[in-house]
C-alpha cells in the first residue's frame, strides 16, 4: 500500500490545523474535526459501522476521512487533506487505495458506497470521480450532489 492508515484518536490535534477556511467552506466542519468525530462515533460503532482514519505517508500524517454505513451501503461523511498537500492528486489516490484495499484498512469490502459532495468543492467531485464514483443526482435544492460507487 501506498499510504499507512491509522485510526483517528482525538488527541490527534493536528486534523484541526488542516481546516482552513478552504476546508470549512467545502466541508461544513464550522466547529472542528473533533466535534464531528465525537458526535458520530457516539452514534454509531466505531469499526463496525464508522471508521475514522488518518492517512499519513513518509511518517507524516496529511489526511482524515470518515465513513459509515448504513446496511451494506458505506457512506463517506467527510474527506480533509493538510493545506499543503492539496491538489496533488493524493485525494484520488486515497481513494483509490481504500476502495482497493477496504478488507484491510476497515476490515469490511466496499461494493457500494455514496459520497456527498458540496457543488462548490470542484476538487472532490474530481478526485472521487477518478476514484470511480459517478455523479448520480442533485439534492432538489442543488446544494448537494451524490455520487455512486459499485461494483
Amino acid at each position: 500500500m501506498l499510504f499507512k492508515w491509522t485510526d483517528y484518536t482525538t488527541s490527534m490535534t493536528f486534523v484541526e490545523d488542516w481546516l482552513d477556511d478552504e476546508a470549512v467552506r467545502v466541508t461544513g466542519l464550522d466547529d472542528g474535526f473533533r466535534d464531528f468525530y465525537e458526535y458520530w462515533a457516539n452514534e454509531n460503532i466505531p469499526g463496525t459501522n464508522y471508521w475514522c482514519k488518518v492517512v499519513s505517508e513518509n511518517g507524516m500524517p496529511f489526511a482524515v476521512i470518515t465513513i459509515g454505513k448504513d446496511e451494506n451501503r458505506f457512506i463517506f461523511m467527510e474527506f480533509v487533506i493538510a493545506p499543503d498537500m492539496r491538489n496533488q492528486g493524493k485525494g484520488t489516490l486515497i481513494l483509490k487505495e481504500l476502495l482497493k484495499e477496504s478488507k484491510i484498512i476497515l476490515g469490511q469490502e466496499i461494493e457500494s458506497a455514496e459520497a456527498v459532495i458540496f457543488p462548490s468543492n470542484p476538487a472532490s467531485q474530481k478526485a472521487f470521480g477518478k476514484a470511480g464514483f459517478v455523479f448520480s443526482h442533485a439534492d432538489e435544492d442543488g446544494d448537494a450532489f451524490y455520487y455512486v460507487f459499485g461494483k
